[in-house]
């Protein structure tokens, strides 16, 4: 996986994460994408859905065309988002 110097990092659309709002999960390439899939039950966040996030992934694998038949297999992470 290409490594991101923190300026790359740091001018990266939001749009280009799974989770935007606290800019964790980089999906803006294949291999960020694979990276993605790989943590993606390691994550805890405050502001971001689980769904959301999977959602996120699985288009940016349809663009980049990687393989998701392991990742959709995957439950998701903890969201300490408190509901209600």
């Amino acid at each position: 996986m290409a490594k991101m110097s923190h300026d790359r990092k740091k001018h990266l659309p939001s749009t280009q994460y799974a989770c935007p709002r606290d800019r964790k999960l980089p999906i803006n390439d294949a291999a960020h994408v694979r990276n993605a899939m790989a943590r993606f039950n390691q994550v805890e966040s405050k502001f971001c859905h689980p769904a959301t996030a999977k959602r996120r992934i699985l288009a940016a694998a349809k663009k980049f065309g990687v393989d998701v038949k392991d990742f959709k297999k995957v439950k998701g992470f903890e969201s300490t988002k408190k509901e209600g």
